[in-house]
């Protein structure tokens, strides 16, 4: 039998890799695993003959036209993971439990999934037009807590529905795999287990994964109508016609991987790879091999920065390194040249190098987070890209080019929608943006109400179910007991107000930066004292404490605590 590739296409991200990651563990020695959002489905990514594994099937319409005609397709079929469900066995019989999905055929399944398992319960489906029964016992959610306000006690979240044994079935029977079924079986519940212990990695929004791929994108397709955008472009195409580093700021899914992409085919080096790598999040040591390749007596192992020739390599995230490897990658760019790890040979440097971050570098430098020297090299050719809240101007078009790239030109939005999207925060902005629009294409209706956006998109609907649970679980008294029971209630609110004041101004904290702006008010904490009290501000679901420089925020549940005492 001859190895085949397996095509697996969804729309959002976090699926695409939860459900990747588990054919890997499967079939991974059985076939070539290719994940591709829609967003990234060209005319050519699929070949004659491949095999393609879709999330759903209303993306079917789209992908069937953009695919070869004789490629087999297979429409996923999901269940809950059992091996995520120890709360749910050790809870008492006839529990009453509400299930919240982002949409109505999703909590219908996931009922009937939880329904054939676990039937000792009675489920009742989320609807946010209707009040929340008196007699819910439990919530439970399949990785979509983010649709619940932040407090509510009882609330279990599963993780991701992944792919169910019948779909891996109807894979081994196409591609005439000769796995028996108990073998199947056994692989199947191997991936349930490793995806389990993923469930927090997958339900965050750090990305653990590097690409290797051709860069896509080039200006033209960048949309920049408003003036903020459109001067970013403008330095972009200058800074390509450069050899310099280049280095690129922005917000979470402001589509600085886009602008990389563009910079590198405007560029002397479009001849040449386009390759990237994700520092967050991820052992150092594994990512300096990655970088800088390695070699023994045995075997050589060639890093990214060989690997990309005379074209691009794109750093991203470059200030969650640590500072040696920082100051390493600092050598490598004054030098323009390396040594693998374990060897003795200078390399030349012959790619571009681009590099992004979140956090702006004079942030960082402030933090004691970036190496000064890599700040001065990174400055003079940085770029930032605005928010979508920064670049209003620019959304209707972006609303046009994304149901053009999705082939939905057909649908339409009614005003309240319109209203609606310009009125929302979009914290992740255009990244977010598409998902929503992307998810709105498969329901098949020409026309988009209100009723038809993803449950926390509706304007007021989280309060109409969910408010007086909020009002019974929000008790100030309770909270500022807690909080005294440690004996420091007067240095937990100041805490909580630097990071309500710099939340309105885009800012979150590492424990460092915190200490700091604590002593500028005339307090001083140890380390050890400072980690204690944002323990038991993030115990009390205060505070959203993030690993590493991501630094921490504060919570809504945090912020409605701070208007109750005003």
């Amino acid at each position: 039998m001859s190895v085949r590739k397996v095509h697996i296409i969804a729309i959002q991200e976090m699926y695409l890799d939860a459900i990747s990651k588990q054919v890997k563990e499967v079939l991974g020695d059985k076939v070539i695993i290719q994940p591709t959002t829609i967003k990234d489905l060209h005319n050519d990514t699929v070949a004659s003959g491949d095999l393609v594994l879709l999330s759903n099937k209303r993306i079917q319409g789209i992908v069937t036209q953009i695919i070869p005609k004789d490629c087999p397709c297979i429409i996923a079929k999901r269940d809950i993971n059992v091996a995520n469900t120890k709360e749910l066995l050790s809870l008492p019989s006839g529990q009453t439990i509400l299930v919240v999905n982002d949409t109505k055929t999703n909590t219908s399944e996931t009922i009937q999934s939880l329904q054939e398992t676990f039937f000792e319960h009675t489920y009742i489906p989320y609807s946010p037009e209707e009040t929340i029964p008196d007699s819910i016992d439990y919530i439970i959610t399949p990785g979509e807590r983010h649709l619940l306000p932040r407090g509510l006690l009882k609330v279990i979240d599963i993780g991701p529905r992944l792919l169910n044994i019948d779909t891996f079935q109807k894979l081994n029977s196409i591609l005439e795999i000769d796995t028996c079924y108990s073998q199947l079986v056994k692989r199947y519940i191997k991936s349930l287990i490793s995806l389990s212990d993923a469930k927090n990695e997958l339900a965050g929004t750090n990305r653990t994964k590097e690409i290797w791929n051709t860069a896509m994108y080039r200006f033209e397709d960048i949309v920049a109508v408003s003036k903020s955008m459109r001067e970013t472009v403008t330095l972009a195409k200058g800074f390509a016609k450069t050899e310099n580093v280049i280095h690129v700021q922005g917000d979470a899914g402001t589509g600085k991987s886009m602008l990389a992409q563009a910079i590198h085919n405007e560029s002397r080096f479009s001849q040449g790879p386009f390759v990237s790598i994700y520092c967050s999040s991820r052992d150092y040591h594994i990512i300096e091999r990655e970088l800088f390749g390695s070699e023994s007596d045995e075997s050589i192992s060639l890093g990214l920065f060989e690997i990309a020739g005379h074209g691009s390599i794109y750093i991203k995230e470059i200030g969650e390194l640590p500072l040696f490897l920082q100051r390493k990658i600092c050598r490598v760019l004054r030098e323009k040249e390396f040594s693998r790890i374990g060897g003795s040979q200078s390399i030349p440097l012959q790619a571009r190098v681009i590099t992004s971050n979140t956090k702006a570098l004079k942030e960082l430098v402030n933090e004691d987070a970036l190496y000064p020297e890599l700040y001065y090299l990174l400055s003079p050719f940085t770029l930032k890209v605005p928010s979508l809240l920064e670049r209003k101007e620019d959304f209707i078009s972006l609303i046009e080019n994304i149901k053009f790239r999705i082939k939905r030109n057909d649908m339409k939005f009614t005003n309240d929608v319109m209203n609606q999207f310009m009125n929302y925060e979009w914290g992740g902005n255009v990244k977010e943006l598409y998902n929503v629009i992307s998810y709105l294409s498969i329901l098949d209706e020409p026309i988009i109400d209100l009723e038809s956006l993803p449950i926390y998109l509706r304007p007021d609907e989280r309060s109409k179910g969910f408010v007086k649970m909020i009002q019974n679980e929000m008790n100030p008294n309770e909270i500022i007991s807690k909080i005294e029971e440690h004996g420091f209630l007067d240095e937990s609110l100041k805490i909580l107000r630097i990071f309500c004041e710099g939340k309105k101004n885009h800012t979150s904290y590492g424990r460092l930066a915190l200490k700091k702006r604590l002593e500028e008010n005339g307090m001083n904490l140890s380390e050890q004292q400072l980690r204690m009290r944002l323990e038991v501000l993030q115990e009390l679901d205060l505070l959203i404490v993030r690993q590493g420089r991501a630094g921490s925020t504060i919570s809504r549940r945090g912020e409605e605590f701070l208007e109750h005492l005003k």
